[in-house]
């Protein structure tokens, strides 16, 4: 009995009961090994809701499921309080990967003439489920340094935390939303993975759904969202189209006049037709205007001779068909007549 008390005061054996302590607390709360980020501290727990209310118009849990359309190691792209999405789709897009809009179908992230009450409540979701089938490097464009990230924002509520209990993610690294050239770790998995706490998502939906607050600026959809402007406006913003068919002067069977004449189309960034004219009058230098659902005016114009280039102008954007940073492709002319495409902002 004496020997037993003597080993269990002995100092070897009280700091090897420490260590195993702390050993066991460290696995109970250890989420995984977070390095200096703009991500807000109090961020441990996932808030979002486990079915819409009974009075939401949008997808259940199950079939938010269903619509995802997949994707793969190393492709998923978050963001938040850069002001809309823009930064995060261009850098996807510049590195083949996705953002949430990417993994849906088209137009299932809007509103659709739903009701605004619950899309909060939607949006959490959707971005939850895109959050537990991303696996590899996970990007989070974001602000560099200065202010955390709100701790409303989706990604402190529904992403991070969804991202940080998903096995299959190995890392994820910031990007300078400003300069994606700066990239840095901010997270990696210890081994030790922590449960959903639905408990806790519960009692935080209650507060949260008084306000709304995503990962954009605004109380509404994505102000950069092209479904979004395209319910609104009718045509779908991003990198349009432009398509012209130029006919020679004085050609007997395309164009007997004097002048040229264009055929133009233009699409939008969903390739959908939004403005075109046939055979317009197009006398060197006196540029021909195409609108349509286009916000702006496009000016196409031929110029003097058939070797010059066809000039174009677009919401303060200018260049010519020869212009290889507006995609331009002009063929030769065949039978009194050249066709070419061209990309513009719109």
């Amino acid at each position: 009995m004496h020997s037993f008390q003597a080993l269990v005061s002995s100092p070897l054996t009280r700091i090897f009961t420490l260590l195993l302590a702390t050993l066991f607390l460290a696995s109970l709360g250890n989420h995984g090994t977070a390095l200096a980020s703009p991500i807000s501290s109090s961020q441990s727990t996932a808030i979002s809701s486990l079915l819409p209310r009974e009075d939401s118009d949008y997808p259940t849990d199950d079939e938010i499921n269903k619509a995802f359309t997949g994707v793969g190691k190393d492709e998923s792209v978050f963001f938040s309080q850069t002001g809309d999405s823009q930064y995060a789709y261009n850098f996807a897009q510049d590195n083949s990967k996705k953002i949430f809009r990417d993994v849906y179908p088209k137009k299932y992230t809007i509103k659709n003439g739903r009701s605004d009450k619950w899309y909060q409540d939607f949006a959490d979701r959707f971005s939850r489920v895109f959050a537990e089938k991303s696996s590899g490097d996970v990007y989070f464009v974001s602000i560099w340094s200065g202010s955390s990230i709100d701790e409303c924002r989706v990604w402190n509520r529904v992403e991070y935390p969804a991202l940080t209990g998903n096995s299959d993610v190995t890392s994820i690294i910031l990007v300078d939303y400003s300069n994606s050239k700066n990239q840095k770790v901010i997270w990696t998995p210890s081994g030790v993975l922590k449960p959903r706490d639905l408990a806790a998502e519960s009692h935080a939906l209650a507060s949260r759904s008084v306000s709304q607050c995503f990962d954009w600026d605004g109380t509404g959809e994505d102000p950069a969202d092209p479904d979004k402007s395209a319910a609104a406006e009718g045509f779908y913003p991003g990198w349009c189209g432009v398509h012209v068919t130029q006919y020679q002067k004085n050609e007997a069977d395309t164009n007997p006049t004097a002048n040229y004449k264009l055929d133009i189309t233009v699409k939008d960034a969903a390739n959908e037709q939004v403005g075109a004219v046939t055979k317009a009058d197009a006398p060197g230098g006196q540029g021909v205007g195409v609108t349509g659902r286009l916000p702006l005016v496009l000016t196409v114009t031929a110029q003097s001779v058939d070797g010059d280039a066809v000039l174009f102008a677009y919401g303060g954007q200018n260049w010519g068909s020869n212009d290889q940073a507006h995609q331009c492709n002009f063929g030769s002319y065949d039978s009194g007549k050249r066709d070419g495409d061209c990309g513009f902002t719109c």
